[in-house]
C-alpha cells in the first residue's frame, strides 16, 4: 500500500489499563483507575434526564451544523456564533487543525512534556515538530517565542498543562501572541481551564475574539463528565471555523452528545462546585502524597504529577506495582517523566485508597 506518511512514524495513543483489565490480571477485588484525567461523578442530573429524553430520536442524523449547541456556547461565552466550531472532542478540533494547517515542509511548535498528541499530530502530517523544554514544570512561553521559525505554521500551549498540571497567566500568553507572526496559529488547548481558581483564567477567549491567529479549544469531557461522549468546542475566528467546518465530516458530533452538552451549559453554578470540589480534594491529594515524602508539581486542573522516585522501586516499575495492587496511575514515562506518575483527582474515596496503597509500597520499601 503507498500510504501518503510513514506509518511506522507515527506513534500510537496509548490510553491507561482499565480498571477491569486490572482487576482480572492482579485477582483484586477493588480497583481504583486515577490515569485519565476523568471527573469522577456523573454529569448534572438535568443532563441524564436531557439525554434520557433524546434517546427515541436516535434513529435520526443529528443537526450536521450543530446550531443549537453553536448558539448556546456563543451566548454563554459573549461571543458571535461564527466563530464558535464544534468536534468529536477537542481532539478531532485539532486534528482539523492540522489538516487546514500542518504539511511537509512545515512545523509546529510545542511544549515537552506535555500532552503526547501534539508529536502525533505532526507525524500525521509529514510536518517537523519544535518541542521546547519547559522551564521547571511550567511552559516556557518565551522559548516558544523563540522557536517559531519560517517554517512555523501552528504552535501549540496546553494551558494548564498536561502532564504537569502548570498555568500560564492570561497576560503572558496575550505577550507571547504580540511576538507571533499573523501567519501562525496559536491553539491554546485548555481542556482543563473549568479547573483553574486563578481570575484570569476566562481572559484568552477575549484573546481569541480579538486576534485572527489565536484559537482556544475546549471540551466537555472533564469538568462536564461527558467523557463518552465525545464533545469538544473551539473559540477563533471565524476564518479559522470556516475552515474547520470545510475540512470535518458530516455530523461529526452526534445528536446525544449535542443535546448533553446544551443542558450542560444550562447548570454554571454546577460547574463552580465541582471546580471548588476539584480544589479541596486536589489539596487533600496533595497533602497525602507529600505526607508521604513524595513531592508534587503544583495544579491547576484535575490531576497533579507526582514523584515516587522515594518509594525506591525502579523507575520503570513503580506505577506497575501500584497498579498490581489496585491503584491505576498514569505512568509518566509516557511523557518522558520514568519514575513520576499522573494522579487524576477522584473522590475522596478512591484518594484515601491510593493514599494507602502508597503508603504499602513504603512500608515495603521499610521492611
Amino acid at each position: 500500500m503507498r500510504f501518503v506518511v510513514d506509518l511506522a512514524m507515527v506513534g500510537r495513543y496509548r490510553p491507561g489499563t482499565d480498571a477491569e483489565t486490572v482487576r482480572q490480571r492482579y485477582g483484586l477485588d477493588h480497583v481504583v483507575k486515577l490515569a485519565s484525567n476523568e471527573y469522577p461523578l456523573p454529569p448534572a442530573d438535568g443532563v441524564l434526564v436531557a439525554v434520557g429524553a433524546a434517546l427515541s430520536s436516535i434513529n435520526r442524523y443529528p443537526d450536521t451544523h450543530a446550531r443549537e449547541l453553536r448558539v448556546a456556547l456563543a451566548g454563554h461565552y459573549g461571543t458571535d456564533v461564527e466563530r464558535v466550531a464544534v468536534g468529536n472532542g477537542s481532539l478531532e478540533l485539532l486534528l482539523l487543525l492540522g489538516d487546514a494547517l500542518l504539511a511537509p515542509g512545515r512545523e509546529a511548535v510545542c511544549p515537552t512534556p506535555s500532552f503526547a498528541f501534539y508529536r502525533k499530530l505532526c507525524d500525521m502530517h509529514g510536518a517537523g515538530v519544535r518541542a521546547v523544554p519547559l522551564r521547571g514544570a511550567t511552559v516556557d512561553l518565551e522559548a516558544m517565542a523563540a522557536a517559531v521559525g519560517e517554517a512555523t505554521t501552528m504552535v501549540i500551549i496546553c494551558n494548564p498543562n498536561n502532564p504537569t498540571g502548570t498555568y500560564v497567566a492570561a497576560r503572558e500568553i496575550e505577550r507571547f501572541v504580540e511576538h507571533v507572526p499573523d501567519d501562525v496559529l496559536v491553539v491554546i488547548d485548555e481542556a482543563y481551564n473549568e479547573f483553574v481558581t486563578r481570575d484570569d483564567s476566562q481572559e484568552t477567549l477575549e484573546l481569541a475574539k480579538r486576534c485572527d491567529n489565536v484559537c482556544v479549544t475546549r471540551t466537555f469531557s472533564k469538568i462536564h463528565g461527558l467523557c463518552a461522549l465525545r464533545v469538544g468546542y473551539a473559540i477563533c475566528s471565524p476564518i479559522i471555523r470556516e475552515a474547520i467546518d470545510t475540512l470535518r465530516q458530516p455530523y461529526n458530533v452526534n445528536l446525544i452528545a449535542q443535546v448533553a452538552a446544551v443542558e450542560a451549559l444550562r447548570h454554571p453554578d454546577e460547574v463552580d462546585r465541582r471546580r471548588a470540589l476539584n480544589a479541596e480534594l486536589r489539596d487533600r491529594l496533595c497533602r497525602g502524597l507529600e505526607e508521604r515524602g513524595l513531592a508534587v508539581v503544583p495544579s491547576q486542573a484535575n490531576f497533579v504529577l507526582a514523584d515516587l522516585r522515594p518509594l525506591g522501586l525502579p523507575d520503570d516499575g513503580v506505577c506497575e506495582r501500584l497498579e498490581s495492587i489496585g491503584a491505576i496511575v498514569r505512568d509518566g514515562a509516557a511523557f518522558g517523566l520514568p519514575g513520576r506518575a499522573r494522579i487524576s483527582v477522584g473522590t475522596r474515596e478512591e484518594i484515601d485508597f491510593l493514599l494507602e496503597k502508597v503508603s504499602t509500597l513504603a512500608a515495603e520499601r521499610r521492611g
